[in-house]
């Protein structure tokens, strides 16, 4: 098979957003997927996961696509959230580590990879026959009709190359960016569940995305609304979602509510700017501390400085803020104009709020169905 047939089987499932990392033993697949898909390219597999759950949220077909060596970042992301909220998922992944493999670091992980997959309960398909390109739509339709990831094991053997491979791209010349930034933080007087609730007395139609743990449950406590998506698992997810949601409905304003220890230890703030939705603002509520986990301090609690990260991955619209007006007046001025990221550096400290009280399975279901609606 070459990549113009795995392509027109994706085109037949109605695959239509792909991310991706490419592998070198599929070169011109990894070339031509941006040219042929709605597509967004990643530098860590799990954003790809979260981009994914917020497509198809949104209403799209998404599937990923990487090098085996990439499911070992993907397995927790997997399995809390895509098999959380019972989503699908199809992964192609071009499989290292067979007898073939001259690069050592690829063998272990990906030569028991059929068993590790099978031992999280994520369902595989291996194709090394090059004739059996049906094989791959099967796949893509039964994790879609099933509501369940499903990684399309794809051996390099089977795939004959026709396009063109291994031409860098040419010179890029950016455009130019001035920024003057003089660091301003004083003492936060919004705790995490003030700025939350500021930010519901502040929405109407628009979707909220929260982070993980203590702060979903707070918004829910703040406000429930079906707009909502609260996330109950997958750290450092929350701004791949809403990168997801964004792109696919460029007609709904997406506020991520993320935490700084969730924007630390991910690397989606460089594809949130290439990916460049007008309609994503990510506020990054900065107290220092992992919150969640009984507030310990957090490495860089005094030094980093999340908007200067914001505006070094090409953010153009950035802000820190810790008052409530100031809280205010940013979400006005980052409308449409994004992508916009603010800084709110709050007081550590989690509220006594109740666990959510519907399940998973339920708050993707009234969310999808509120998106259907307003399309």
């Amino acid at each position: 098979m070459d990549e113009h047939q795995i392509i027109a089987e994706l085109k037949t499932q109605g695959i239509d957003l792909v991310t991706s990392i490419p592998c070198d033993k599929a070169k011109g697949l990894f070339f031509a997927l941006p040219e042929e898909f709605r597509h967004i390219g990643l530098t860590r597999e799990e954003d790809g996961v979260g981009v994914s759950a917020g497509a198809y949220l949104a209403g799209a077909r998404p599937l990923i696509a990487l090098q085996s060596s990439g499911l070992g970042n993907m397995l927790n992301a997997i399995l809390s959230l895509t098999v959380t909220y019972r989503l699908p998922l199809p992964i192609l992944a071009s499989w290292r580590g067979g007898e073939t493999e001259t690069i050592p670091a690829q063998i272990p992980f990906n030569r028991p990879l059929p068993a590790i997959l099978a031992a999280a309960g994520i369902g595989y398909t291996i194709i090394s026959d090059p004739d059996n390109t049906g094989a791959i739509g099967e796949a893509v339709a039964g994790a879609y009709r099933e509501s369940r990831p499903h990684v399309i094991l794809i051996s390099p053997d089977s795939i004959c190359e026709t396009g063109t491979t291994g031409n860098l791209p040419p010179a890029h010349t950016p455009s130019p960016f001035a920024f003057c930034y003089e660091r301003d933080w004083h003492t936060p007087r919004l705790t995490r569940f003030d700025a939350i609730r500021a930010v519901t007395n502040l929405v109407a139609d628009e979707i909220l995305v929260s982070n993980i743990g203590v702060p979903s449950k707070e918004l829910y406590a703040a406000r429930d609304r079906s707009e909502n998506f609260y996330m109950l698992g997958s750290y450092t997810l929350a701004s791949a979602i809403g990168l997801g949601i964004a792109s696919v409905r460029p007609d709904r304003r997406v506020i991520v509510l993320d935490g700084d220890g969730s924007l630390l230890g991910s690397s989606i703030l460089p594809v949130i700017a290439a990916a460049a939705p007008r309609n994503l603002t990510v506020i990054g509520l900065d107290n220092g501390v992992f919150g969640s986990t009984g507030s310990q301090p957090r490495p860089g609690c005094d030094t980093a400085d999340l908007r200067l990260m914001a505006a070094g991955a090409g953010f153009e619209q950035t802000a820190t803020v810790h008052e409530p007006w100031e809280l205010e007046t940013a979400l006005r001025a980052s409308a449409r104009t994004g992508p916009s990221f603010i800084h709110l550096r709050i007081l550590p400290g989690n509220s006594a709020v109740p666990n959510i009280p519907i399940s998973p399975v339920q708050i993707r279901d009234r969310f999808m169905e509120t998106l259907a609606r307003g399309r």
